[in-house]
């Protein structure tokens, strides 16, 4: 029998059940972003992950969007489960009670899982869908509810004047009320920045509840690597006819992103006299809106779309690119601070946080592609102050975005959620 101390010693293994819809497993995959699934357990803190995509069927085709849940395992600790859009083909004609069923056959199996393994906590990656579906699953499951803020979403709104799931709910409206529902009933709100902390506090969420959780042990180890060792990147953008000097921005192409803006860019810079090109890497559902505007602009032959690459090829590109436009990036920004690329970026969500104009980069005001144009035509004529910015982004990056550090975070906010829930 074991003493009391021998006990006290052992550690709870824990497990955790986490509703996200940035990629399914394929694009995980394909994008080799596994990184961002490993750090799920927390270097063993969570002995049990589920993961979830519910509706990763929107990305299949025929009658592979219908059906139960495929489960994949991962491993023998993680398990990825991606939900149907529907239960069989024949209830097609009735998409709504179709997707209905699928969903409340999803969230059986998920019951029946998070039950096996003992789930601690749920965690959702918004406060819309997921946040419904993850509010549900932990009040079966009578464990805290979790989430993490990875956007700004009042911003986005701003942007764009859309709701943010127009097919679910139709009507911003309607999502703020959900936002406020769910941001009030979370037991851990932790943003990817401060900023989109700031934002889920001003929707409902509790200021004990709230810590900031950042990209870094999220990101694929390569883009740590000093960018003088890194893979020659050269042939790669020979492949796609790039040669020369070349701008370059690592985005979704969709409208919050703003990817014309780019464009606008690129065509002022030419109009100044510098003989550069640009490169998307990306994809989205702008692109074709973006090559023709660029045909319009009579740039086309000096603008190159990559669409979604390999981190490893965007590792041994970024340090090539003479310079890195961010009217909006996420992670991305971080990797091309870590490639040491001279950075100009408009003043949005959290890029604040890391391009600080002079010191790490140049920001300017949110839209003003003029500005953003005069900044980089700027640092084109001066290598010597672009390449000390890069330098100093890298720097910055480092610090900010230490793994071990960050999941040392993480676990601290996780065991202190446990102790104080009742």
């Amino acid at each position: 029998m074991k003493s009391k101390s021998e006990q006290s010693s052992v550690v709870k293994k824990r497990a955790i059940l986490i509703l996200d819809m940035s990629y399914t497993l394929k694009m995980f995959r394909e994008r080799q972003l596994e990184q961002a699934l490993e750090s799920r357990k927390l270097q063993g803190y969570f002995h049990k992950v589920i993961s979830v995509h519910p509706l990763a069927g929107l990305f299949e085709q025929g009658n592979s969007r219908f059906g139960c849940p495929l489960i994949t395992e991962l491993d023998d600790q993680h398990a990825f489960v991606e939900g149907k859009v529907g239960m069989n083909s024949v209830l097609r004609i009735l998409p709504p009670l179709n997707f209905v069923i699928a969903q409340i056959n999803l969230l059986r199996v998920l019951l029946r899982m998070a039950k096996e393994v003992d789930v601690d906590v749920v965690r959702v990656g918004d406060p819309y869908y997921l946040g419904l579906l993850g509010w549900v699953l932990s009040r079966f499951l009578r464990v805290p509810l979790a989430i993490r803020v990875n956007f700004n979403y009042d911003e986005h709104f701003k942007i764009t004047k859309k709701a943010i799931f127009p097919r679910l709910f139709r009507f911003r409206a309607i999502e703020k009320l959900i936002e406020k529902f769910i941001f009030k009933r979370c037991d851990l709100v932790a943003g990817a920045n401060k900023n989109n902390l700031e934002y889920g506090l001003a929707n409902g969420a509790r200021e004990e509840t709230g810590v900031v959780f950042r990209y870094g042990n999220l990101i694929h180890p390569v883009h740590f690597s000093d960018p003088s060792i890194r893979q020659n990147g050269i042939p790669m953008l020979r492949e796609i006819g790039i040669s020369g000097e070349f701008l370059m921005t690592i985005s979704r192409l969709t409208e919050m992103k703003q990817p014309s803006h780019n464009l606008f860019v690129l065509k002022r810079l030419r109009e100044f006299g510098h003989d550069v090109n640009f490169l998307f890497v990306g994809d989205g559902e702008m692109r074709e809106i973006l090559e023709i505007k660029a045909k319009e602009m009579e740039i086309h032959h000096h603008v190159f779309f990559a669409g979604n690459r390999s981190q490893e090829w965007i590792a041994a590109v970024l340090p090539h690119a003479r310079l890195v436009l961010s009217p909006h990036m996420g992670r991305a920004l971080t990797e091309a601070c870590l490639a040491s690329a001279p950075v100009v970026a408009y003043d949005l969500d959290w890029q604040s946080e890391i391009i600080q104009s002079g010191e790490t980069g140049e920001l300017v005001p949110l839209g003003d592609w003029e500005q953003m144009a005069l900044r980089s035509c700027e640092l084109l004529g001066n290598s010597k102050k672009a390449l000390r910015l890069g330098g100093s982004a890298r720097e910055a990056a480092m610090c900010m975005m230490d793994a071990g550090m960050l999941i040392d975070t993480e676990k601290e906010a996780y065991e202190t959620l446990f102790k104080n829930y009742l």
